[in-house]
């Protein structure tokens, strides 16, 4: 789902700072103004150090009063004496790292909440993608009970809905699929025919999943680059991508590293809002890799240079020789003393028309309710509870310690915003365990594609195919 309502807040909360006379940018660095000048507003707050830095804490208080009035007026039932379990890969998303941090923090604080409005505790078990698929799958066959929800990786989404170890979401009593508080895009992406198998939300948010593209502000100058006037005027395409890799290539500086050079043109191409298949509530899913947009981007990706790869790509960025590095939004943490001046973004759009993206992971969190669960509307009441008790206040405490703590410059703290609140999910990539002649159908032939192995004109042979292949495993029965 495309949003920015938390935009004009943030910016409001930035110029009040500014007014105070207080630093908006991380200054525990000790770069001249002018290496650091941006914009007149960076340039105004970068030539003192803050006598104090005041903490929006009313803004923040008054977002969790709010997500807790929202979640004391949902109607759940009382689960008094009943064992309440989810079972996930990853129990990063439900309580945190243990880092004295504000999303550690609020992750912990909300766990509290949510026990109380369902009168229960709920016990969170941690086992690897098999050993859950597994032991889903053993209870399933007998007809037992496993748990009241699941969070698992997107990846494993279609494995468990061809295998038919999930319920469809649609289907699931009392549970409100128009709350806000569920992200839209990803019960888009992860629908088929008549069923939603999966759906993300506030509650599921991860910055430690999400990725974006960090750029060397130094040689951003030194070329003539201004990134975030793009970013602000819709302008960050993967055609302006292009040819500010190009300008860097031609200066003698290096384009992009990475950890995993291998994904590079996939991620923007996935981060860019690209998705392989249109999808959503009561339709068939169709392919998009049969456009003529379709080829044009990829022609556009065959032609751009390749990321270097490495394994420590932060301390390769660092040293100055890269214009851009990509990599999660939470390294940024590790790089807040570094002496390099640099900038974050979102990922490049695939056009001028379309909203910013941004590539996830993945092992991103997706929810689902298993079939045989003891009582699917007490799924349903976890599910809404876990993401009505987590809207607005977590991604605000998260950008405001970034921009407090972490971030540079104001044009990274409105790019961070754009970043998490829009998280790509794409049904083609989420069904891949379960329907990999899907996937080797559209997404798996890019790299062919791209190397020109195989011809667009051969490949678009294929497309009856592949809405016949649709049409056989996602229908749409009842009109």
């Amino acid at each position: 789902m495309k949003k920015f309502k938390l935009l004009a807040l943030f910016i409001s909360v930035l110029l009040c700072l500014q007014s105070c006379g207080v630093i908006v940018i991380n200054d525990s660095h000790t770069e001249t103004s002018a290496e650091m000048t941006d914009t007149e507003t960076d340039t105004a707050t970068e030539t003192e150090e803050p006598n104090e830095i005041i903490i929006d804490k009313k803004t923040s208080d008054s977002m969790k009063k709010n997500a807790l009035e929202m979640l004391d007026q949902l109607d759940t039932v009382n689960a008094a004496g009943m064992h309440v379990l989810i079972a996930t890969t990853d129990k990063l998303f439900y309580e945190g790292d243990s880092s004295f941090t504000p999303l550690t923090s609020d992750r912990v604080v909300r766990i509290e909440k949510i026990e109380e409005k369902l009168g229960t505790s709920v016990t969170v078990i941690k086992y690897s993608e098999q050993e859950l698929y597994d032991k889903l799958y053993a209870a399933a066959k007998s007809k037992n009970y496993f748990a009241d929800v699941l969070a698992v990786p997107v990846s494993l989404v279609g494995k468990l809905a061809s295998d038919g170890l999930v319920k469809s979401l649609r289907a699931v009593a009392g549970l409100d699929l128009k709350a806000d508080y569920f992200n839209k895009d990803s019960m888009a992406a992860l629908s088929g025919g008549h069923s939603l198998y999966a759906l993300s939300g506030e509650g599921c948010f991860e910055p430690e999943k999400m990725y974006c593209v960090y750029f060397n502000k130094e040689i951003a100058k030194k070329l003539g680059l201004d990134l975030y006037s793009l970013v602000s005027e819709g302008k960050w395409t993967l055609e302006a991508y292009a040819r500010c890799v190009s300008a860097a290539a031609s200066a003698g500086n290096g384009a992009a590293v990475m950890k995993n050079a291998e994904n590079y043109k996939k991620m923007l191409l996935t981060g860019s809002g690209f998705d392989y298949a249109d999808s959503g509530t009561d339709k068939t899913p169709a392919a998009n890799t049969f456009s003529e947009e379709y080829e044009n981007i990829v022609k556009l990706l065959a032609a751009l240079p390749e990321a270097v790869g490495s394994s420590s790509p932060s301390d390769a960025f660092l040293s100055g020789s890269s214009l851009f590095y990509i990599d999660t939004v939470f390294s940024a943490e590790k790089m807040s003393d570094s002496s390099l001046v640099w900038g974050m973004l979102p990922f490049p759009k695939y056009s001028e028309e379309a909203g910013y993206s941004t590539y996830i992971s993945e092992d991103a969190t997706v929810l689902c309710v298993p079939v045989y669960a003891a009582d699917e509307r007490l799924s349903a009441d976890l599910i809404e509870a876990l993401n009505a008790s987590s809207v607005d206040y977590i991604k605000y405490d998260y950008i405001y310690h970034n921009m407090l703590d972490v971030l540079r410059d104001n044009g990274s703290v409105n790019s961070l915003n754009i970043i998490i609140n829009n998280p790509n999910f794409d049904f083609v990539t989420a069904m891949r365990s379960g329907f990999p002649t899907l996937y080797a159908n559209t997404a798996g032939v890019f790299d062919d594609l791209l190397s020109g192995k195989l011809s667009f004109e051969e490949y678009k042979e294929r497309e009856p195919e592949v809405i016949e292949y649709m049409e056989k495993w996602f229908p749409v029965k009842y009109k």
